[in-house]
C-alpha cells in the first residue's frame, strides 16, 4: 500500500508515530516559508516605497509634527502612501530601533515617535555611493564622536534603512564594528562601535578597503537591495 505523507509516497505500513512526525516537520516548514514569504514582502514594500518618501525624509516627518506622533493613517494623509504602506515602513523602522510605538487605550491603533533626536553634521562629505562605503563609515564615526546610532547613519547617507542595516550586519561579520544596546539618555539605545584597527582610513591601505567595498557592495546586489 502507498502512503502520501507531506508529498511523499510511503510503502507498506507506516508507524503512526512517523507519520506524525513527518506531518508535523511539513506543516512548520510550511508555516516557515510563510514567514519568510510576508517578510520579503514586506521588505520589498518598503524598498518600493522609497520612490514615494525616503526614510530620511519619513523620519523627518515626526520632527514637524507637533507632539511627535503619527499613526499610518496620519502619514497617509500627509504623503501618497497608502496607510498599508505607510504601516509597513512604521513596522521596519520601529523593528530596526530608529522609532517608539505605542497604542491607544484599547490597543487598536498605534503611535509611534522617534527614539531619538535626528542630528545632523555640517560639512559631512561622503562618497555619494548607493550604498556605504568603508570610507564613508569611518568619516561618519569620526563626525559623530564614535557615538553612531541608527538615526545617525540615515542621516549622514540618506540611504534606506534596510540597505544600511543589512551593511552593518555585513560589517559586523567581518569584524569591522560592533552594536551595543545601551542606555544612553537622548540618544538610541542601539549604538554602534567601529573598532580600533579601523578607525581611521589611511591605517587601511587601498587593497583592503576596495575589498570591503566590493564585498559588501555584492552582497547587497545578490540579496537584491541594490539592482
Amino acid at each position: 500500500m502507498l502512503i502520501s505523507v507531506g508529498g511523499i509516497m510511503l510503502k507498506g505500513n507506516v508507524p503512526k508515530g512517523l507519520m506524525v512526525s513527518m506531518f508535523l516537520g511539513g506543516t512548520i516548514v510550511a508555516i516557515c516559508a510563510i514567514i519568510a514569504y510576508f517578510k520579503y514582502r514586506g521588505e520589498q514594500r518598503s524598498t518600493d516605497t522609497q520612490r514615494i518618501i525616503s526614510d530620511l525624509k519619513f523620519l523627518r516627518l515626526f520632527e514637524k509634527q507637533p507632539g511627535g506622533l503619527l499613526s499610518a493613517e496620519m502619514i497617509a494623509e500627509k504623503t501618497d502612501l497608502t496607510k498599508g504602506e505607510a504601516s509597513a515602513r512604521l513596522s521596519g523602522l520601529s523593528t530596526g530601533g530608529l522609532l517608539s510605538a505605542g497604542t491607544n487605550p484599547m490597543g487598536t491603533k498605534y503611535f509611534y515617535e522617534l527614539s531619538a533626536p535626528l542630528e545632523e553634521i555640517p560639512g559631512l562629505k561622503l562618497s555619494g555611493e548607493s550604498y556605504l562605503t568603508i570610507e564613508d563609515l569611518q568619516e561618519i564615526f569620526i563626525a559623530y564622536d564614535y557615538k553612531v546610532s541608527p538615526h545617525d547613519l540615515i542621516i549622514a547617507t540618506g540611504l534606506p534603512w534596510n540597505i544600511i542595516s543589512r551593511e552593518m550586519k555585513h560589517f559586523r561579520k567581518e569584524g569591522v564594528i560592533e552594536l551595543a544596546y545601551i542606555l544612553r539618555p537622548g540618544d538610541s539605545s542601539a549604538q554602534y562601535i567601529l573598532l580600533e584597527a579601523y578607525h581611521r582610513s589611511e591605517e587601511l591601505d587601498l587593497m583592503s578597503r576596495t575589498r570591503i567595498n566590493e564585498e559588501v557592495k555584492q552582497v547587497l546586489y545578490d540579496e537584491q537591495y541594490l539592482v
